[in-house]
């Protein structure tokens, strides 16, 4: 169940340097770029946690996000997250459990019959929404890359949607059972767990994001390698061809900026240096 609360920053940083907006210089850029670390919650406190990021998108020239956001993005989401017949609800618990389930969303205005249009995975995630109620039409990612359209600049990806969909909505449909049940069953934890991360992102904390990055070690599928690591390797690979040809604002979840394997450290052993920049 950890993977959830690690989801929404889909995130050894040095001790007492707490941000997520680092300054990134050298091996021959083509000027000053920055990476910022976000939450993918839609909550407008999380946007001015590190205000300076608003100045820094006005005068860099392009940004660079995890995906590109688009109308057919939201409707290849959409149908990855829809039940076919054996991985609904209605065919994976039995009926004391389905009314458990039923139960629950009902309180939250989903029908039964809509909880059945949709995987274990897609539920589970849903729970988020219900924790922490969007207030925004977006999360940080999503409205920064908004700014950047609106300032007619450019906007890059590092990854597909289809990679990051098929990344959850690919999990075994016993696993999608299990998650789901557990998340369910384990409410406090799981609200207790998203309210400390609140506390770390807001403060800026990386250490303590990580701190949250490595219980992902004991997960069955979406585990530190396959949910960041690997992810972080093949984000840098692409980041040098982007960043030599102009000023960028890299924003990605903040976990993936987090310890040895972060995009921190592996930037600089590729030769970059990179600083944090405090909110004033």
């Amino acid at each position: 169940m950890k993977w959830i609360v690690i989801f929404v920053f889909l995130g050894g940083v040095t001790v007492g340097q707490n941000s997520i907006l680092w300054r990134i210089t050298g091996k021959g850029i083509k000027d000053t770029s920055y990476i910022y670390g976000t939450i993918h919650l839609s909550n407008k406190k999380f946007f001015y946690v590190n205000p300076l990021v608003h100045e820094i998108k006005k005068k860099v020239e392009a940004g660079v996000f995890e995906i590109k956001l688009q109308e057919d993005s939201l409707l290849y989401i959409a149908k990855a997250m829809m039940a076919n017949s054996g991985n609904r609800v209605m065919d994976l618990y039995s009926q004391e459990e389905q009314e458990v389930i039923y139960d629950y969303f009902k309180r939250h205005g989903i029908t039964s019959m809509m909880v059945n249009t949709m995987k274990p995975i897609a539920l589970t995630t849903m729970l988020l929404t219900f924790i922490y109620p969007p207030d925004t039409a977006g999360a940080i990612d999503q409205l920064l890359q908004n700014d950047f359209k609106k300032m007619d600049k450019t906007v890059f990806a590092l990854e597909t949607i289809r990679m990051q969909s098929d990344l959850l909505m690919s999990m075994p449909i016993d696993l999608q059972k299990k998650e789901l049940w557990e998340s369910l069953a384990n409410l406090d934890s799981l609200t207790n767990s998203l309210r400390q991360l609140d506390s770390v992102y807001t403060l800026q904390d990386l250490k303590g994001i990580s701190t949250f990055l490595d219980d992902l070690e004991e997960e069955e599928y979406l585990n530190k390698e396959l949910l960041n690591d690997s992810r972080n390797l093949k984000m840098v690979e692409k980041l040098p061809g982007i960043m030599n040809k102009q000023s960028v604002l890299v924003c990605v979840g903040a976990v993936h900026l987090c310890g040895e394997d972060g995009i921190i450290e592996l930037l600089r052993k590729k030769g970059y240096h990179l600083e944090p920049l405090l909110k004033e």
